[in-house]
C-alpha cells in the first residue's frame, strides 16, 4: 500500500488530496508502517492562520463614546470667558439653534483682542507650533485640505458658508470688550460693522495677559514666511521656516476644523477612532439627546447601540460623530452616564452583552468588557432634572455594596474606602459606583478579566472621563495612585456650586469605575488624551509569548526576559525582570518599545544582490518600498494618517513578538528577538536599547502590507533563534541562526560576534523555499553542531527538520553550513502528503564533540533516526531502512490514531547507577500539534514519551502498540495554595527492567479526553532525582472567555513516573508530590528553572493569560541542588 499525493495548493493555506492503493507486494513490516503514515493523511489539511491560534475568537469589548454636545461646545474661546466667538458667526452653525454673535473685540490696543486670539491665553485659537491636519475618515484617509480662500465654517455642514482667510473681512457683530477674565469688567457695543484680518493670531510674551503690550500681532499675509513661536515642531514646514502658502493652508485647516470646541472634539476622537481596528465593539451617545428607541428599547442618550467596529457600523460611527446636530442645551452628564448604565443593564436578546446586539440568535460571552468614555468641555448642569434617577442619584460610594460570585466561588464586595468614599449623594462619582460595583447582568456567568486596580469580575461599566480646556484641584496620578495605596487619602471637594469641584467629580467618577481620566488643554492634547484612552483599554486585551532566562543559575543578578504581543493592534513588548527566591520584580527593568533609538539612528540590515545592505531610504529602488516607506518601517511616524500622511497609524514601534522566544547570549550580554513588523532585533541585556535589527529578504515583497491603514495581520519574522559560538568551546565567531517560523519559508544566519558593530558585513546567508521545493515553515529552533564529513576540523552545520507544507509535502531532515548556509544534505524519509518534520534531537555517540546521530519526528507520529556518521556526507541517511526503505524507530499512536509529534526531541544518558537501564540513551518528546486551524478543536489523546534507544544499531525499532513501554498515569487532581495540581503514578523497585521506556496519556483520572498536549520541548535537569520538565497546554475551541490552559509538568525522566520528592513546594500543608502545576496564566509557555546555591529555585513561565490579565508567573521549585552547568545541545550529546 502506499499514499499518493496529489497537490492543489503550495500555499500557506494548502489542502493536500490523498489517495490510497492497495499492494500486496510490500512486506509486512513495510505494508503496517505505509498504512499507519497514512492513516491521519485522509482528512488533515495544513491550514495555517495569520494570527495567533488561540486568538481567533475573542469577545470584543464594548466602548460607548459620549459626546457632551451642549451649547458650550459651540464656543471659540477655551476655557469660559464672557465672550463666545473669536470669529462674527453665521447662523445654524451645528444646528438649528444660534447664539448671539458676542466676537471678542479686533481693534489693536486693547488686550482683549490678543488675549482672545493668543493660543498660549486661548488654547483653542490657532498655534503656529502645530501642524494641524483635517479630520479622519473611517479608514483613516483624511477629508480634504481646507480651502484658504473660501474655508467652511463646519465641514460637515457646508450650506453654512465659508470665509475668505487671504483678505480683509468686514462684517457686523457685537463687540466685546474686556479687561480681566471677568464678566464684570467686560462692556458690550452696539451691533456694529468692524473690518479685520482675519488670518491673524498674537504671541504673548508675558509679564501681564491684560496688557496689549505684551502681545506680538502676526497677520498671514502673502509674500511673507513664518518662522519662531514654536514652528520647529511643524510637520509640514522645513527646519521650521514656513512659507505663505504652508502657514495660510495651516491656518485654514485650523479654520475649518479645530476653531470651536466642538471642531476640536471631532478632530480628536474621529483621529483616534480611525487607527482602531475591527475587534472592538463602539457605539455612540450624546448628552442632550432625547428619548428614542434603540435596539428595541426607548432611551435617552444613546444614538446607536455597540456594534463591531467595521464595515457600515464602522461608516455609522463617524456620520453620527461629525453630522450629530450641537443644540444651544445644558450639560446633563449625570443624567447621560446614567443612560449609558441602564443601557449596559440590558440583558434583552438586542442588548449590549449579546453577540449579536440589537438582533436575535446570539450568545453571551461571560469575558466581555464594556466601557464608557464621557467628554466634556464644562461642568455638569445642577438640579435633579439634569442629573440621574433611582439608586444611581444615592451615595453609592459611601456606602457597601452587594456580595457578587465569580468562577470557583470567588466573591468580591465593595468596602466605601478612599479614594472613593464622600458624604454626598447625587454626584456624577454615584452613578459611575453604582454601575461599577453591581453585576448588571446576574444572567451571565462572572468571567470578566481583572487586573490589580480593577477587581471587578462581573458585568459592569468602566468610566473614562476627558475634560476639553478645564482642570479640578485633585491631581489624577495621586487619585488613581491612591487605589494602590490604602494609606492614601484623597478627600473629594463638593461638586454642588464649583465649577472646579464638578471636573473633580469627573475624576472621581473614572476613580471609582476604575477607568482612566485626562484633562486636555487644546487641540492636540484632546486627541492624544482620547489615544490614551483607548490604548488603555486595548492593553487590557494582551497576550503573552514567552520568557528566557539570562542563567540557569538564581543570584542577586539573574534575570527574566519575557516577549508580549497585544492582540488589538499588533503591538510587542520585551521587557527585562529580575527575579530573586521570592518571585519576579513586580516593575520592569526596562521595556524595549521605549528604548527604541531615533529612527534615522537606528541600525537596521537585509539582504540586497546576494550581499548585506542597509535598510535604508537610498536604498528604496532595491528593496522596492518608497523612501517613506523604508522611513516608516525605521519607525519614523511623521507620514502615518495622524500626522496628515498616509501610512498605517501605530501605537508602539516594536510589532508583536508572538512565537520568537527570546535568546539570550550572555557572553554578548544581548536579547535577540524577531518580530513581525519584519525584523530580528538585538537589544542590549542590561539597558534594553536596541542594538541592530535584521530585515530578512525573503519577506521584503510583504513589508509594504504594514504600512497599509487597511493591514490585516500577518506574521513576518516569527521563528525560533539559535546562537552559537563563543559560550562554547568549538568557535571563535559567535553565529545566530534564525527561521521565519509563520513568516515564510526560509531560514538565514548571521554573524554576531560583535553585536555592537554589527554591519552589512556580517549578514551572511539566507536559504528560501523559492529554491527549494522540501522547505517548509520551519516552526522550531534550528539546531548549531560539527558533523564529521570527513575534513579535519569537520562541518559547522546547522540542522533543521524542513518544517510544514512544504511544495512537496515530505518529512526532510535539512543540512546547511553555518557559515555560507549551502545546503550540504537532504535526508527525505520518503513519507510525504501534508508531512513535515520537527526539529531534530542531537546525540553524540563516542563524546568526540562531532554529532553521530538525530532524531525527529513527524506529524505522522514518525520517530525517525538519522544516521550522520562514517566521515563523509554521502554516508549519511536514515539509520534503519528495510532495504533501501527508511523506517522509524517509532510510531506515535493512541490506539488506532496517529499522534503528531511537533515538539523537538530531546536525548540524555541514564546516570543512575542503581537504575536497571544506567548508562542508556533515552530520548524524550511529547505529542500533539498547535500551529494548524483544526488544532484548536482536536481532543485526541496526546501522550509524554521516553524511549530507550541504542543510537549505533541499524535495526532496532519499538512496537507502536506501546506493548514494550512501561505505562505512567495521571492518579489525582486537586489544588494546593489555591493553583490545579496533579500527581503522577509511583515506580515499583526495577519496573522498568526489560522495557524500552515509558510512556504517559495525557489524560484526567475520568480518562475523558480532552485535547491535552506537548508541544514544546522536554528539559532534563540534574537535580538530586533525574527531573524531566515539560509544558503541556489545553486549548479550547469557540470560547472567546476561555483562553484555555495548561500545566508544567515534572517527573522522573528515567522512569516516567513521580519524582520521589517534592519540586513544586506549596504553603498549605499539601503531603503528597505534585507532578503537574497549573500557573493560572492559560496556555503555558516552556519553562525556565533557576536554581540556588542552597538548593531551592524558581520556575518561571509565560502564558496566553488569565482573568486578571496575568501573563507570566513564577512558582519556588525545590530541586535540592544547583544546577549542573548549562543544559545546551553540547551536555545534552555528551553525557
Amino acid at each position: 500500500m502506499r499514499c499518493q499525493q496529489t497537490a492543489q495548493s503550495s500555499s500557506r493555506s494548502s489542502v493536500m488530496k490523498t489517495t490510497i492503493r492497495h499492494s500486496a507486494a510490500l512486506p509486512g513490516r513495510l505494508r503496517q508502517f505505509i498504512a499507519l503514515a497514512c492513516l491521519s493523511t485522509i482528512s488533515h489539511a495544513a491550514t495555517i492562520p495569520d494570527v495567533p491560534l488561540h486568538t481567533m475568537t475573542v469577545a470584543e469589548p464594548n466602548i460607548m463614546m459620549v459626546l457632551d454636545d451642549s451649547g458650550s461646545m459651540h464656543w471659540e474661546i477655551t476655557p469660559d470667558s464672557y465672550s463666545y466667538f473669536v470669529y462674527p458667526r453665521p447662523d445654524h452653525v451645528y444646528s438649528d439653534n444660534n447664539y448671539t454673535s458676542y466676537v471678542a473685540t479686533v481693534d489693536d490696543g486693547y488686550a482683549y483682542n490678543g488675549f482672545a486670539r493668543s493660543p498660549q491665553t486661548n488654547p483653542q485659537y490657532y498655534n503656529p507650533a502645530v501642524t494641524y491636519i483635517p479630520w479622519s475618515k473611517q479608514d483613516g484617509t483624511r477629508w480634504p485640505q481646507a480651502t484658504p480662500s473660501a474655508a467652511y465654517h463646519n465641514p460637515a455642514k457646508t450650506s453654512v458658508g465659508t470665509r475668505d482667510l487671504t483678505t480683509s473681512n468686514t462684517e457686523n457683530s457685537y463687540w466685546e470688550y474686556c479687561t480681566s477674565g471677568t464678566s464684570s469688567n467686560c462692556t458690550t457695543s452696539a451691533y456694529s460693522s468692524k473690518t479685520y484680518w482675519p488670518a491673524t493670531y498674537f504671541w504673548y510674551n508675558g509679564s501681564g495677559e491684560w496688557d496689549f503690550a505684551n502681545y506680538t500681532k502676526v497677520e498671514i499675509k502673502t509674500g511673507n514666511s513664518y518662522s519662531g513661536h514654536g514652528r520647529e515642531a511643524r510637520t509640514d514646514c522645513s527646519n521650521g521656516v514656513c512659507t505663505y502658502a504652508q502657514e495660510i493652508q495651516n491656518f485654514a485647516n485650523w479654520y475649518t476644523y479645530y476653531r470651536s470646541r466642538i471642531l476640536t472634539a471631532r478632530a480628536g476622537i474621529g483621529r483616534a477612532f480611525s487607527a482602531q481596528s475591527t475587534r472592538i465593539r463602539v457605539g455612540f451617545g450624546a448628552i442632550n439627546k432625547g428619548s428614542t428607541t434603540i435596539d428595541g428599547t426607548d432611551t435617552k442618550t444613546i444614538v446607536r447601540g455597540v456594534r463591531l467596529f467595521s464595515s457600515t457600523s464602522r461608516s455609522n460611527f463617524f456620520t453620527d460623530l461629525y453630522e450629530h446636530p450641537i443644540p444651544t442645551s445644558n450639560t446633563p452628564l449625570r443624567r447621560a452616564l446614567d443612560d449609558v448604565g441602564k443601557y449596559y443593564s440590558r440583558t434583552d436578546v438586542g442588548g449590549p452583552w449579546s453577540t449579536t446586539p440589537g438582533s436575535t440568535g446570539g450568545s453571551y460571552p461571560a469575558c466581555r468588557q464594556s466601557y464608557t468614555i464621557l467628554m466634556t468641555d464644562g461642568y455638569w448642569t445642577e438640579g435633579d432634572s439634569y442629573g440621574a434617577s433611582g439608586d444611581a442619584t444615592k451615595n453609592n460610594d459611601g456606602t457597601g455594596g452587594p456580595t457578587v460570585t465569580g468562577p470557583n466561588n470567588k466573591t468580591y464586595t465593595y468596602a466605601a474606602k478612599s479614594p472613593f468614599t464622600d458624604d454626598r449623594e447625587k454626584t456624577l462619582a454615584d452613578v459611575a459606583m453604582y454601575y461599577w460595583k453591581r453585576d448588571l447582568a446576574t444572567s451571565i456567568d462572572n468571567k470578566v478579566p481583572t487586573s490589580l486596580r480593577d477587581p471587578a469580575f462581573w458585568q459592569h461599566m468602566t468610566t473614562f472621563g476627558i475634560g476639553l480646556g478645564v482642570s479640578g484641584s485633585i491631581n489624577a496620578d495621586n487619585a488613581f495612585a491612591a487605589i494602590d495605596n490604602s494609606n492614601t487619602t484623597i478627600t473629594w471637594p463638593d461638586p454642588v456650586g464649583s465649577n472646579s469641584g464638578k471636573i473633580d467629580d469627573l475624576l472621581h467618577a473614572s476613580v471609582n469605575s476604575r477607568g482612566g481620566f485626562f484633562s486636555a488643554q487644546n487641540p492636540t492634547e484632546f486627541a492624544d488624551s482620547l489615544k490614551k484612552v483607548l490604548d488603555n483599554i486595548a492593553k487590557r486585551i494582551s497576550s503573552a509569548a514567552s520568557v528566557v532566562a539570562n542563567s540557569t543559575r538564581l543570584t542577586t543578578q539573574s534575570k527574566v526576559y519575557s516577549a508580549t504581543f497585544n492582540t488589538d493592534n499588533w503591538s510587542g513588548e520585551l521587557e527585562s525582570y529580575s527575579i530573586t527566591g521570592s518571585g519576579l520584580s513586580g516593575a520592569a527593568n526596562w521595556k524595549a518599545s521605549e528604548k527604541l533609538p531615533g529612527h534615522a539612528s537606528r541600525k537596521i540590515f537585509t539582504r540586497l544582490s546576494s550581499a548585506g545592505a542597509t535598510f535604508i531610504a537610498a536604498n528604496a529602488a532595491a528593496i522596492g518600498l518608497s523612501a517613506d516607506e523604508i522611513n516608516y518601517l525605521r519607525g519614523d511616524q511623521s507620514n502615518e494618517q495622524k500626522n496628515s500622511g498616509t501610512l498605517r497609524n501605530r501605537s508602539s514601534l516594536l510589532g508583536d513578538l508572538v512565537h520568537s522566544s527570546p535568546n539570550y547570549d550572555a557572553v554578548t550580554d544581548t536579547v535577540y528577538v524577531s518580530a513581525n513588523d519584519g525584523m530580528l532585533h538585538a537589544f542590549n541585556g542590561t539597558t534594553g536599547v536596541e542594538t541592530f535589527a535584521y530585515v530578512p529578504s525573503a519577506i521584503l515583497g510583504s513589508l509594504k502590507s504594514l504600512t497599509l491603514p487597511s493591514y490585516e495581520h500577518k506574521f513576518f519574522v516569527d521563528g525560533d533563534i539559535a546562537v552559537a559560538g563563543k559560550s562554547t568551546t568549538y568557535l571563535d565567531e559567535t553565529y545566530l541562526v534564525a527561521t521565519l517560523g509563520r513568516g515564510g519559508r526560509g531560514l538565514f544566519g548571521l554573524d554576531v560576534t560583535t553585536p555592537a558593530s554589527f554591519g552589512t558585513g556580517d549578514v551572511l546567508w539566507e536559504y528560501t523555499a523559492s529554491s527549494d521545493a522540501d522547505l517548509g515553515y520551519m516552526l522550531g529552533k534550528p539546531m548549531v553542531a560539527r558533523l564529521d564529513d570527513g575534513s579535519t576540523d569537520g562541518l559547522l552545520a546547522v540542522i533543521v527538520g524542513n518544517g510544514y507544507n512544504s511544495t512537496n509535502g515530505k518529512a526532510v531532515l535539512m543540512i546547511f553550513s553555518l557559515k555560507t548556509g549551502a545546503l550540504i544534505k537532504k535526508i527525505d524519509t520518503g513519507v510525504g502528503t501534508d508531512n513535515g518534520l520537527a526539529t531534530p534531537g542531537l546525540w553524540d555517540d563516542d563524546g568526540d564533540g562531532f554529532i553521530d546521530y538525530a532524531y525527529a519526528g513527524d506529524l505522522k507520529g514518525n520517530v525517525w533516526k538519522f544516521d550522520l556518521t562514517g566521515g563523509s556526507v554521502n554516508g549519511w541517511g536514515s539509520a534503519i531502512k528495510q532495504g533501501t526503505t527508511p523506517m522509524p524507530l517509532f510510531v506515535a499512536k493512541s490506539g488506532a490514531v496517529l499522534q503528531p509529534i511537533t515538539a523537538p526531541i530531546t536525548l540524555f544518558r541514564n546516570y543512575v547507577s542503581d537504575d536497571p537501564n544506567y548508562r542508556k540513551v533515552f530520548l524524550f518528546f511529547g505529542t500533539g500539534s498547535f500551529f494548524r486551524q483544526d488544532d484548536l478543536s482536536d481532543k485526541a489523546t496526546q501522550t509524554w514519551y521516553g524511549l530507550i534507544t541504542t543510537p549505533s544499531s541499524k535495526t532496532e525499532s519499538i512496537a507502536s502498540d506501546r506493548s514494550t513501554l512501561k505505562q505512567r498515569t495521571i492518579t489525582l487532581e486537586t489544588t494546593a495554595d489555591g493553583k490545579a495540581i496533579r500527581t503522577f503514578s509511583t515506580s515499583t523497585a526495577a519496573d522498568m527492567k526489560d522495557k524500552q521506556g515509558w510512556y504517559l496519556d495525557l489524560l484526567p483520572t475520568t480518562n475523558t479526553q480532552q485535547g491535552e498536549r506537548i508541544v514544546t520541548g522536554s528539559t532534563m535537569y540534574r537535580f538530586t532525582e533525574p527531573t524531566l520538565i515539560a509544558s503541556s497546554i489545553i486549548p479550547v475551541a469557540n470560547d472567546p472567555c476561555d483562553l484555555g490552559s495548561g500545566y508544567l509538568n515534572a517527573l522522573n525522566a528515567f522512569t516516567g513516573a513521580s519524582l520521589k520528592a517534592a519540586f513544586f513546594v506549596f504553603g498549605n500543608g499539601f503531603t503528597g508530590v505534585a507532578g503537574s502545576l497549573d500557573l493560572g496564566i492559560g496556555l503555558v509557555s516552556q519553562a525556565a528553572v533557576l536554581a540556588s546555591s542552597d538548593g531551592s529555585g524558581q520556575i518561571v513561565a509565560s502564558g496566553s493569560g488569565n482573568e486578571a490579565g496575568q501573563t507570566k508567573a513564577t512558582h519556588k521549585v525545590n530541586p535540592g541542588v544547583p544546577p549542573q552547568g548549562r543544559l545546551s545541545w553540547r551536555e545534552i550529546i555528551r553525557n
